[in-house]
């Protein structure tokens, strides 16, 4: 309610002092020195000069923006936040039908209470509109943090968490950042009793991998009452063996304690391109409660587009083993090797006729090898000069390096770092190794270059730093890169033994090929999506499109369509935003293929792709209630665990402790007084009421 009201004005009590006067005064000698006011009565001219004073007062106030504030007294009720856990796991205990029901109707009539005010969310991953125990997945620590900031500001007396403790989503709630502003009471729905159980719990692995690699795979298996038995673990490739008759790996496990964890690792290989769905299990004779968790899909994208890397070389030399060593340490890279002379028995026909992202030439003697690959003036290059290399040869090979000396003089020289150099970003631990790199074997010769785009390594004599570059990148049509300098086994050697690994040799030779192959993806089309997922999720596409000049438009027309495993054909289109595309889509569970299309000007672009939605059904996985969890959240935010049938005690509990009151405060409102229109309408009077006096007894 209100209860003061003032006007305040952010000037001085002087200045509302000094057009009090200059009002008095201008009235004043407005009606003194009037002679048609003579024969007036006295009293009269009194009136019309405070009338006259009123007006200028008024008027003048007005000038210093003078606001009416409004003092309101504000009470503020204590609230009782209510958190219901919206799992389906809820409803898959023996008391399903009170839930559906019953409970239904408790929680009604407690937010109907009068003398209470009480808010009843429901959450599972995320907060729900509604309490209907569907939710796939349950994350507690993030409904947490979500009603921490929500409440904040507001006077709530308690949190009252109703669950089975049990979350699969998000980290552990006793680990978050929570800060509640009142104490939190945890109430405990579901089973507590252990029965005997196999529980496939967790599955680790890559989302993606390619094509006949050796994907890790890393499996958590948890055992419950079940000392003296044991158990087969199988994994099928369900995508090609759907009645899981030939399983890819199994393992039988001999279980020695009640309650165990057993992990295991191992490796599938991929034999198909595509979403591979992958089935894994565990067999026992033993009876169990719960045999929804005995068994799990996984899914892996297998990739088919490893970058191919052709490596030639006239000798053989250490250098080489370095190389593909480093690169295939990186599944994205597939290298192949060639010896380019007379006494390799292997045919070169198949190098050359082979597609290549990139070609690197070590020390190579013959131009021809070369020149016979297919499309080769189109690749990606990087030329490693050495002692063996064949200066004149090398001359006519490319015209971006020219030596001046073809004697073949080469000379031990340490390599300094160029500090401008931006091709690619090179962080302290890859600049300290270089700096404690071994010498390189550099050509004496002088060299000029032709279309330097930028220089990584200089050589570098003693502590002088030279202009001469030892690695360097050329940009002409395609990018090349050059070492001039042969020993990177020697790095690779000397990060072994500084670090004990070969860690960031292997990653400076990435980044090296990661630069070069940065021109081969000018895709102009790109579609961004999530190719496995869960069923009742919204699914996301996100589309690129560029110009000629790479530049993101989206003023044209882009067109999906989704086809699903019984071949039913989905018609979509996507919608602008911003400098991109967006989809969202609801989709059932399944397997499908998309095709999206779009056409700018006179060309057409195509993007293909797979996806999988899965009912990963984790809510049935773990049906005994985490007493432990709620006991402890419980206590660690000022409140206690009780069990169901204590809640309506809880709630008396509450109201009676001494920090459950309600709230008063003051609120303050402010508004201009010239929006009044009664102030207005006053000064009008005034002036109107004066008018009509003079009018009266002066004419005028």
């Amino acid at each position: 309610m209100v209860f003061c009201i003032s006007i305040i004005t952010n000037f001085s009590f002087f200045y509302l002092i000094l057009i009090f006067f200059v009002s008095c005064l201008l009235s004043y000698f407005l009606y003194k020195s009037n002679t048609n006011l003579v024969n007036v009565p006295k009293h009269v001219v009194l009136f019309l000069s405070f009338l006259r004073f009123l007006s200028f007062f008024l008027l003048f106030f007005l000038l210093f923006k003078p606001e009416l504030r409004k003092q309101e007294k504000i009470l503020d009720p204590p609230l009782i936040v209510f958190l219901q856990d919206n799992s389906s796991s809820i409803l898959l205990g023996s008391d399903s039908l009170y839930y559906k029901s019953e409970y239904l109707h408790y929680l009604d009539s407690l937010s109907n209470l009068d003398d209470l005010n009480i808010d009843i969310i429901a959450f599972d991953n995320i907060i729900r509109k509604k309490i209907d125990f569907s939710g796939q997945s349950t994350n507690i620590s993030n409904i947490l943090n979500q009603v921490s900031n929500n409440y904040a500001n507001l006077n709530v007396g308690a949190y009252v968490l109703i669950s089975d403790g049990v979350y699969n989503e998000g980290v552990n709630p006793l680990y978050s950042s929570i800060k509640l502003n009142a104490p939190l009471y945890t109430v405990l729905i579901g089973d507590t009793i252990q029965h005997k159980d196999i529980i496939l719990n967790s599955i680790r692995h890559n989302k993606i991998t390619y094509l006949n690699n050796n994907s890790p795979i890393e499996v958590v298996i948890n055992v419950d009452q079940m000392k003296g038995e044991s158990f087969m673990f199988e994994v099928f490739n369900y995508t090609q063996d759907p009645k899981c008759l030939n399983p890819i790996y199994n393992q039988k496990i001999n279980i020695n304690h009640d309650n165990d964890a057993y992990k295991l690792q191992f490796f599938i290989v991929p034999e198909t391109p595509g979403i591979q769905t992958y089935y894994a299990r565990v067999k026992s004779n033993t009876a169990e409660k719960n045999l929804t968790n005995n068994n799990k899909f996984f899914f892996i994208d297998v990739m088919d587009d490893r970058q191919k890397i052709l490596l030639l070389f006239s000798s053989p030399h250490p250098d080489i083993s370095a190389i593909k060593s480093s690169l295939e340490s990186y599944d994205q890279y597939e290298v192949v090797t060639y010896w380019c002379s007379l006494l390799n028995n292997k045919s070169f026909e198949h190098i050359k006729k082979s597609h290549y992202n990139l070609i690197i030439t070590h020390q190579l003697l013959d131009l021809e090898y070369l020149t016979e690959l297919k499309g080769y003036a189109d690749r990606p290059i990087w030329h490693i000069v050495g002692s063996s290399t064949d200066i004149p040869t090398f001359n006519k090979m490319q015209n971006f390096v020219q030596f001046e000396n073809i004697d073949n003089a080469f000379e031990f020289a340490d390599v300094a770092l160029n500090q401008n150099f931006s091709s690619f970003m090179i962080d302290d631990s890859l600049s300290d190794f270089l700096s404690f790199s071994t010498p390189f074997l550099t050509p004496f010769s002088d060299f000029k270059i032709n279309y330097l785009s930028d220089a990584l390594l200089y050589k570098k004599i003693g502590s002088l730093n030279t202009e001469k570059p030892m690695m360097f990148f050329v940009d002409s049509h395609v990018k090349s890169a050059f070492l001039l300098g042969e020993g990177l086994w020697r790095w690779r050697l000397n990060d072994t033994y500084l670090n004990g690994n070969t860690y960031l040799f292997n990653h400076l030779l990435s980044k090296i090929i990661q630069n070069l192959l940065s021109d081969e993806d000018k895709n102009r089309f790109h579609v961004n999506y999530n190719s496995v997922q869960n069923v009742g999720e919204q699914i996301s596409f996100e589309a690129q499109l560029y110009n000629q000049n790479f530049e993101l438009v989206n003023s044209y027309d882009i067109d999906m369509e989704l086809k699903d495993s019984l071949g039913q054909q989905y018609h979509y289109q996507f919608m602008p935003m911003d400098n991109y595309y967006h989809l969202d889509l609801d989709l059932e569970k399944g397997e499908y293929s998309f095709i999206a299309r779009t056409q700018l000007g006179n060309e057409s672009f195509v993007k293909k792709g797979n996806l999988v939605i899965a009912d990963f059904d984790i809510e049935s996985r773990d049906l005994v209630a985490n007493h432990g969890l709620l006991s402890d959240l419980a206590q660690t935010n000022n409140g206690y665990l009780i069990e169901q049938d204590s809640l309506s005690q809880l709630i008396n509990n509450i109201k009676i402790e001494p920090t459950f009151k309600t709230r008063r405060h003051l609120a303050y409102s402010y508004q201009s007084l010239i929006n009044f229109k009664s102030v207005l309408l006053l000064i009008l009077i005034t002036l109107f009421l004066e008018w009509l006096v003079r009018r009266r007894y002066i004419n005028y």
